[in-house]
């Protein structure tokens, strides 16, 4: 029995072996994407062979990981409520791991009888984007991407085209995941026809590694990426429209974008007297601008973008200032007018190459390149009463400016054969350089116990700076456990800047060399940072806790002295973010961070800069670098279905060696002697609530915005610490109608407080209000007639000085389409019919209030027509 037993184990064992080597494990991974390239989390990932199947959701970066697939030749498949579902067959050629390409999901866009049912829910939140469905906000035919903003909860875009978000500014502007117009947000947005535009996506971006890694730190740069829908990426659009108004106005303009795939053509220039885009900005500007944008993706390894933009400006702006200045013993008045002309021209270019050799690595490179020149002529009278004192003057500069910058940054990332282990590399090189001229002159007349006495000033200064600086990185990161990593990264940086001050003086129509306020002076700041991060990632939370160790130097050279200072620090910066997703429509988040702030030269050069006698203000070497605490928390909710939204969000920051002011006072005098010390106990404090919420199939929106701030100032006079604690708050109401081919228009209204109190006795509270109210919207009449306003009503109280007033302004327009499709509109405006545009604004610093007004373009009326082609396909 023994005998026939054990042969028969023997063969038993020898074929399970057999058959254990021939069912290998392989790993299968990959991530699941949205057409824009951000993750879709909780997508469902099925793969499947001929004798067995798994299935898994994705992560909260999309990603996914089968470990256990027992066949060289599988099937993949990935679906998403509201996405095209994606199937695909595959062959494990040579090794056991295998990485999936990325698998993109499109957005599902169906029509019933010109009814539009979409599967995607008007407003997605994920974790650092929240989503717009285009589909869900209808815009008139013809209506640029600036139309459906206007209509986003959370969203403001000015009459000028600058875009904000939670009242942060929206900086870039992406189309497919690739820069567009670089940073011209304004021109960006209204180059692309609405009707091309599948979804809206609002991103906090923390660059390119914390793509790669999650971690993330630091504050946020808020990116505007619009996705195409797939069916309109071949085809092309332009616009073109010329425009005569009274007051010898003039508005002509060209848009026009060429698409087949991933290649994008775009060409913006303006020709235009009327205040760039929007008719506000302070002054009056001419403006000849152009600009022209190029992406394409050649194959999944190669892509690049990149543009060129250039700007001449000719401004003139007329203001006037009540300034008061308050000391312990009394308060300084000055009332000054200006009239200021500067004409600026401005080349811009930049660029990004991005290759993906294989789904390993990644390497992307991109060069920035600028330069511009500026002539001013700068002309103004002041006042000031000080006690007995008063004294006046009239100034008038000539000022010359030109500036270069060149930088390219490097980003390369390696990812190894194991899940999650990778290794990032990161390096900057910028260089800039730049001159300023100026002329001043002054006449001064001081009037003391009645009587008069004269000073005259002529100075030339001719002051070159250049900053030479680089930057070098690199992470590791190594997966720990199934849900949890390590990174350990290190950054090096040094700016290098030298900057020469030669001043003269005008006697007598001799200049003589003035070597008191004349200098030559460079000075180094330097860091190392080296840090540890541990994350860990769950389908519910994910959190990141690290520590950085940071020595800094700061270097001083005064050249023409022979006297030198060195400032060294060592900072220990934690670090910590939190994310947590009750449901996929509502999450929380919360993060802290440490930053420096190194002084600029300015405030660091050793020496006195005179041109205004009533204000010497000199430099102190002696400076450290300020240290900034931040946390940050916000959270998000949304009902997918409704289109429902709430944001919450609260900041809080500590300054340590914050760079602040001293102000000594000469006696008898008007005058003071300005410089810079640091100091502690700078503190901000900020929150803000956004609610939205649609009513009767989006036909009426309903938002409601506020916010509250309390900060400091301290300053230091005459050697007395003198603390201005602020208090702000304000509350917005925002009311949407939209009926389709009837009429479009938003009613809002706000109020606003604003307190401040000093510490020193002696000095009084000052509590400003401001109400403002207004409408704006667009009705429609039959299908070729559009009436169009905007109005609003500032009511400004608390203020100290007789010229603020509270402006009412009225735009008004009419446009009527004609040819065929309407591809010709003539359109005419009115603009500020009540004649009361004018800027004005209140500004707190240190121990000084500030009341400015600016003359704005005022009344007139235009005459444009409109011609727009377009053609697109599949």
């Amino acid at each position: 029995m023994n005998l026939l037993f054990k042969p028969i184990l023997v063969i038993l064992l020898l074929t399970g072996i057999a058959f254990s080597s021939k069912a290998q494990n392989y790993v299968v991974k990959g991530k699941v994407l949205d057409t824009a390239g951000l993750p879709l989390p909780g997508a469902v990932v099925r793969i499947s062979w001929t004798t067995d199947s798994l299935a898994m959701s994705a992560s909260a970066d999309g990603a996914f990981n089968f470990n256990k697939v027992k066949s060289r030749q599988f099937t993949l498949s990935a679906a998403f409520v509201g996405f095209q579902a994606f199937i695909k067959q595959y062959n494990i050629t040579e090794g056991t791991t295998f990485t999936a390409p990325d698998i993109k999901l499109k957005l599902i866009a169906n029509t019933l009888d010109q009814v539009t049912i979409s599967g995607v829910p008007p407003v997605r939140v994920m974790e650092d984007t929240v989503s717009f469905n285009a589909a869900s906000f209808p815009v008139r035919e013809g209506d640029a991407v600036d139309e459906i903003l206007k209509k986003l909860p959370g969203i403001k875009v000015d009459k000028d085209g600058n875009v904000t978000n939670q009242g942060k500014p929206v900086t870039k502007i992406r189309v497919n995941g690739k820069d567009f117009f670089g940073t011209d947000v304004a021109t960006a947005i209204k180059n692309l026809p609405a009707d091309i535009i599948q979804n809206l996506q609002i991103i906090d971006d923390y660059g390119e590694q914390a793509k790669l890694t999650g971690i993330k730190t630091g504050e946020p740069e808020k990116v505007l990426n619009l996705t195409i829908q797939p069916d309109k990426k071949k085809g092309y659009f332009a616009r073109a429209s010329g425009g005569l108004g009274n007051s010898e106005r003039y508005n002509t303009s060209v848009r026009a974008n060429s698409m087949k795939g991933e290649r994008m053509v775009s060409f913006d220039g303006t020709v235009n007297n009327a205040n760039l885009r929007g008719g506000g900005g302070d002054g009056i500007t001419t403006r000849n601008a152009g600009s022209v944008n190029y992406k394409n993706e050649w194959n999944p390894k190669v892509s690049a973008d990149g543009g060129y933009n250039f700007n001449n400006t000719k401004n003139n702006t007329v203001s006037s200032a009540y300034t008061q200045n308050f000391l312990q013993e009394f308060t300084r008045f000055e009332d000054s007018r200006n009239d200021n002309q500067s004409t600026r021209f401005g080349h811009d270019f930049w660029g990004n190459l991005e290759l993906k050799p294989d789904s390993m690595n990644f390497l992307k490179i991109s060069p920035n390149f600028s330069y511009s020149t500026n002539e001013g002529l700068y002309g103004g009278v002041s006042n000031i009463v000080q006690q007995d004192l008063v004294t006046n003057r009239i100034s008038n500069n000539i000022n010359n400016d030109r500036n270069l910058n060149a930088r390219t940054s490097v980003f390369f990332n390696h990812k190894l054969a194991k899940k999650g282990r990778n290794f990032n590399f990161w390096g900057s090189v910028n260089y800039s350089e730049g001159e300023n001229l100026r002329d001043v002159s002054n006449d001064y007349v001081i009037t003391e116990g009645g009587l008069d006495s004269v000073r005259f000033q002529n100075q030339l200064a001719d002051q070159n700076n250049n900053n030479f600086s680089t930057n070098a990185g690199g992470s590791y990161m190594e997966p720990i456990w199934a849900k949890t990593f390590l990174e350990v990264n290190y950054n090096w940086s040094r700016s290098a800047t030298t900057n020469n001050k030669d001043t003269r003086d005008v006697i007598g129509g001799t200049e003589v060399f003035n070597p008191d306020l004349s200098n030559n002076f460079n000075y180094q700041f330097i860091t190392n940072k080296l840090g540890l991060n541990y994350r860990f990632i769950d389908e519910k939370y994910n959190y990141t806790l690290g520590i950085n160790a940071q020595p800094t130097v700061l270097k001083g050279q005064n050249v023409s002295k022979d006297i030198s200072t060195e400032q060294k620090n060592f900072n220990v910066i934690p670090s910590a973010r939190f994310v947590y997703k009750f449901t996929k429509q509502e999450q929380f988040d919360v993060n802290y961070w440490g930053r420096n702030n190194q002084p600029n030269f300015f405030q660091l050069q050793p020496i006195s800069d005179n041109s205004n006698l009533q204000n010497v203000v000199t430099g102190n070497p002696d400076l450290n670098p300020e240290f900034i605490h931040s946390v940050n928390a916000q959270y998000k909710r949304s009902d997918w279905d409704k289109g429902q939204m709430l944001t919450l969000e609260a900041s809080y920051n500590q300054t340590e060696n914050k760079i602040v002011t001293t102000k000594v006072l000469i006696p008898n005098t008007v005058n003071q002697v300005t410089s810079y010390t640091n100091t502690d106990g700078f503190r901000a404090a900020f929150g803000k609530y956004s609610v939205a919420r649609p009513f009767f199939d989006r036909k009426f929106t309903l938002e409601l915005q506020g916010e509250g701030r309390l900060n400091n100032e301290v300053t230091f006079i005459n050697n007395e610490r003198n603390t201005a604690n602020i208090a702000g708050w304000r509350q917005e109401v925002e009311l949407r109608l939209d009926l389709e081919d009837i009429v479009n228009l938003e009613i809002e209204t706000s109020y606003a407080q604003n307190k401040v109190q000093y510490s020193q006795d002696g000095l009084d509270d000052r509590l400003t209000n401001r109400f403002e109210y207004g409408i704006n919207g667009r009705n429609y009449f039959f299908e070729d007639l559009t009436l169009g306003y905007d109005f609003t009503k500032v009511v400004n109280t608390g203020f100290d000085n007789s010229f603020v007033n509270n402006p009412a302004i009225l735009r008004l327009f009419m446009e009527y389409k004609f040819l065929k499709r309407g591809m010709g509109t003539l359109r005419l405006d009115g603009f500020d019919l009540f004649d009361q545009n004018s800027g004005v604004t209140r500004d707190v610093f240190d121990n000084v209030i500030v009341d400015r007004r600016v003359n704005r373009l005022g009344r007139y009326f235009m005459m444009s027509f409109i011609f727009r082609v377009n053609k697109f396909g599949g």
